[in-house]
């Protein structure tokens, strides 16, 4: 007996530790991928309640400084993980909010700002100063950068400024001025150019430089461009450097004595993550720019794989829709994967009309039978079979190895997946090809939920049902438990199949018919009075009245607490 136990035992434990252990496996492999990922995202500068908490418990400062340089334009992140740090809209929230706490807020550039010498990044450039103006901004210094523009285009620029443009008189740029005051209670702040003219020296309790000056004299603060650690020189001259590409907006509080000497300092830089709210106004701004002008912008700079065979031969895309037709288990697969639905991210993120995102999130996008921006009907949408295969019309009309690519070469994933916008991903490239292996089985229901989820919010989960029906019955019985899982995690809506009488007699009872008759019709819309009477039972239900359509609906509506006749 006690050996029949021990070999029931050993086979029970041979049968189920193969799954149990797989299932093991490929957790600890996404656990991998996420910690490499996660450490491979650098994040900048300090959450905002901490930076407020700490000049909040000290006494409040004469002046707060705020100051961004070598920003560049840019305009904001791509959005492509929650990390991501910097964003115009995301700026102008913070300063709002911390001029809400009452100080006194100046807010300043260091120069770098301008970029580029095309028209689109002139046009860039131009949304940036309007942007700042929105924000009201002091004062901007140009750089030695920024002065090599022409007079024409920074006059242009200087234009869309409701704030002055700041450069040494030796720069010889009568647009320009020397230096700029701001009153701080009974003290007031230069901002200057280069070395202290006199004058700003002569009118001023606080000097503050924007740029590198050549002397320190007079100079009690200087806002670098570049990157550095706020330290104080040999002249006491406290020095702050600034994050490029607006990744985070610094952070300097000064607090001046009855002499209107800096009697102290405090630095900091402020993260301008996913977590930072949105300013409105320049978000609208932001995604007027993506509609009007960057969908002009010539796409065919933006094409993926201009070097291998297939796309150097315009060979055409075709969609996964025609590939379906020989691959449909491999279809199912990818059609439940991130790449399916990469188009999405950006219509939640509102870059879809950016050529420098839409490249990465579609098919063929750049050639003349890819996607194009604007078309919303378009069947390339989203990381379809013909990025990673190439263009497949040839393969189509011809399937042979030889007019199609295997799809193993990990180099191309890198085009897309590079350190800007997958940070770590060459580090984890083995383990997650695993994802896109079209062997698989594809995700079941509650993986598509929780992929949906993560990726892109919260998903509306529809279920078309019949009342009456026997496999609607079952369907809601493996989804409902589903559903209450994720609770309002998900927008659940139950749809009833029904058809509209042609003509509607007297004798009619509802102008609807369905296939198992008018108890089946009378069933599906006590079930839609249920749901929007008793949402929090309506599930319950649904298994409830599963088990017993032979008997009466009100024994389940009864046990469930439902009012019966309020129902009827």
């Amino acid at each position: 007996m006690k050996r029949t136990i021990f070999i029931i035992v050993i086979l029970t434990f041979l049968v189920t530790s193969p799954p149990l252990f797989l299932e093991w496996f490929e957790s600890q492999r996404i656990k991998q991928i996420q910690e490499i990922k996660q450490q491979a995202r650098p994040i900048f500068g300090e959450p905002l309640e901490k930076v407020m908490s700490e000049l909040k418990g000290i006494n409040p400062p004469s002046a707060v400084i705020l100051y961004t340089g070598n920003t560049k334009s840019h305009l904001e992140p791509c959005g492509c993980y929650q990390e991501q740090s910097g964003g115009l809209s995301r700026r102008a929230y913070v300063i709002e909010r911390i001029r809400e706490y009452g100080y006194l807020t100046l807010v300043v550039d260091a120069g770098n700002i301008f970029d580029g010498q095309e028209d689109i990044d002139a046009e860039r450039c131009r949304i940036n100063m309007k942007a700042l103006a929105e924000m009201d901004y002091s004062a901007i210094a140009l750089s030695e950068s920024d002065l090599t523009y022409d007079d024409t285009y920074l006059i242009q620029q200087s234009m869309v400024a409701t704030f002055p443009f700041l450069a040494p008189r030796t720069a010889g740029k009568e647009f320009t001025q020397p230096f700029v005051t701001q009153k701080a209670g009974e003290y007031t702040i230069a901002f200057v150019a280069g070395e202290a003219p006199q004058q700003a020296v002569s009118d001023a309790s606080l000097i503050v430089a924007l740029g590198n000056p050549k002397k320190l004299e007079n100079i009690d603060i200087v806002i670098l461009p570049d990157e550095v650690e706020a330290v104080a020189s040999d002249t006491k001259t406290v020095y702050v450097g600034s994050k490029s590409e607006g990744k985070t907006l610094g952070v300097l509080a000064v607090w001046l004595d009855e002499t209107g000497e800096m009697a102290d300092h405090y630095t900091s830089q402020i993260a301008l993550t996913g977590e930072v709210g949105e300013s409105v106004l320049i978000r609208q701004m932001l995604t007027d720019f993506y509609r009007s002008t960057v969908a002009k912008h010539n796409t065919s700079d933006f094409r993926l794989f201009v070097e291998q065979m297939l796309e150097k031969q315009n060979s055409g895309y075709i969609s996964a829709e025609t590939c379906k037709g020989c691959h449909e288990q491999e279809y199912l697969q990818w059609s439940g994967t991130r790449h399916a639905f990469a188009y999405q991210t950006l219509l939640k993120k509102e870059r879809y009309f950016d050529p420098n995102c839409v490249v990465c999130h579609t098919t063929g996008f750049g050639y003349e039978t890819g996607f194009q921006i604007g078309d919303q009907d378009s069947t390339l949408k989203g990381v379809q079979c013909e990025t990673c295969h190439g263009p497949g019309k040839q393969h189509a009309g011809n399937p042979k190895k030889t007019n199609i690519r295997s799809g193993k070469d990990t180099s191309l994933c890198l085009q897309c997946h590079d350190s800007k916008h997958s940070p770590g991903f060459s580090d984890v490239v083995a383990l997650v090809m695993k994802d896109v292996n079209h062997s698989r089985e594809p995700m079941n229901l509650e993986e598509l939920l929780a992929s949906r989820i993560e990726r892109m919010g919260k998903p509306t989960l529809e279920l078309f049902v019949m009342s009456y029906c026997p496999f609607a019955i079952q369907a809601e019985k493996q989804i409902i438990p589903i559903v209450k899982k994720f609770g309002d995690k998900i927008d659940f809506k139950l749809r009833f199949i029904a058809q509209e009488k042609d003509e509607i007699s007297s004798h009619d009872i509802t102008p609807f018919v369905s296939l198992h008759g008018y108890p089946e019709v009378a069933e599906n819309i006590r079930q839609l009075l249920i749901a929007q009477e008793y949402p929090d039972k309506y599930l319950d239900y649904l298994l409830c009245r599963g088990k017993k359509l032979n008997k009466s609906w009100e024994d389940c509506a009864r046990k469930l607490g439902i009012d019966v006749n309020k129902i009827q």
